[in-house]
């Protein structure tokens, strides 16, 4: 994509908000209204309030079990890796006891991310000073090597809760835009055209639908389609076709209807070809929309629809194809919030 959606910075932080269910941090941790442009300036604002928010709030501290000399006995004494280590030399013994640290995985993790901001060449210098002077706070806690393995391996409480929304910042900043790590030197990936923005519509419009339509009314997923086969084949044929995994499915259990949204994020929603000059949907887009309205098992009435950013235009297009129907729709994302969720809501209800 050779352009991007302008999307005001308040927008795109509420859109981080939805897709990873923190909307109660939302108010708390950042305001703004400005034009969106470097997704590093982005992370390094909201990192900025959210570490000063939690500095005034106190650092969250566990028991760690240290194993150490020390001149003052405290806790157990070590006998044998006191004279392994011939500490008693120093006027000293190893002593294993706990300490109420800050210096955990998740306040780790935050000081790491500030390591990783400050290096970024797109960050503004104001921001970067800003950040050098909030990393003096973190001095007596380790910085860690960060992984999926890591982060996955979190949990949650109410007492930690509030770290939430800054991990997810760390783990989208690991994950999506640093493309190599060698040496403690980064090099920085293009988070619009590495597809990072993609997959946080994506996952926004989903947990929208969730959190706004009632579960009473509405089922609200994201299924995996299986192939309409007309006769069985193999496990090792069935292996070669493209899994058709859906973005959204919304399910009225009222009217019985099912829509189909699949999410398209590109900076121009119609196309022209090498033939002509008019433009139209993609070719690929309508194909796959077609396939999953057309293998989809449920019982009622079936529609889908592609969702694209509103670049220029607002798109409300109908296609009946084949006895089913086909939406072609924009969000304006560079508007009031407000009217970006009226606008969500007037597609399905």
């Amino acid at each position: 994509m050779n352009a991007s959606p302008k999307i005001p910075i308040k927008n795109i932080y509420y859109m981080l908000c939805y897709a990873w269910n923190v909307l109660e941090q939302s108010d708390n941790i950042f305001l703004g209204s400005e034009k969106f442009d470097n997704i590093y300036n982005l992370f390094a604002r909201i990192y900025i309030n959210g570490t000063s928010s939690l500095i005034k709030r106190g650092f969250n501290r566990y028991y760690i079990q240290e194993n150490e000399a020390t001149s003052t006995l405290k806790g157990k004494i070590n006998i044998s890796d006191s004279i392994k280590e011939q500490t008693f030399y120093n006027a000293s013994m190893i002593c294993q006891f706990d300490d109420f640290s800050k210096n955990i995985k998740l306040n780790q993790i935050i000081k790491t991310t500030i390591n990783i901001l400050v290096k970024s060449p797109q960050l503004d210098d104001d921001l970067r000073n800003k950040l050098l002077k909030i990393r003096l706070h973190f001095s007596d806690i380790q910085d860690i090597r960060l992984s999926k393995e890591l982060f996955s391996s979190l949990r949650y409480n109410r007492n930690n809760y509030h770290y939430r929304m800054l991990i997810n910042i760390s783990e989208l900043i690991y994950c999506g835009l640093i493309t190599n790590e060698d040496d403690n030197e980064f090099t920085f990936s293009d988070f619009i055209r590495d597809n990072q923005m993609a997959k946080l519509y994506e996952k926004f419009v989903l947990n929208f639908y969730k959190i706004h339509l009632d579960e009473n009314l509405y089922k609200v997923h994201s299924p995996k389609l299986k192939w309409n086969l007309d006769e069985e084949i193999s496990e090792e044929e069935l292996s070669l076709l493209p899994e058709m995994r859906t973005d959204i499915v919304i399910e009225d259990k009222v009217k019985n209807t099912q829509l189909i949204i699949d999410t398209k994020y590109y900076a121009q929603t119609l196309v022209s070809s090498n033939w002509t000059d008019i433009e139209k949907v993609r070719t690929a887009h309508l194909f796959q929309i077609l396939a999953y309205v057309n293998n989809s098992n449920f019982t009622g009435d079936i529609k889908g629809m592609l969702l694209y950013p509103t670049i220029e235009k607002e798109i409300n297009a109908n296609f009946p194809i084949l006895g089913k129907r086909i939406g072609i729709r924009t969000l304006n994302l560079n508007t009031e919030w407000k009217d970006i969720l009226d606008r969500l809501l007037s597609l399905v209800i």
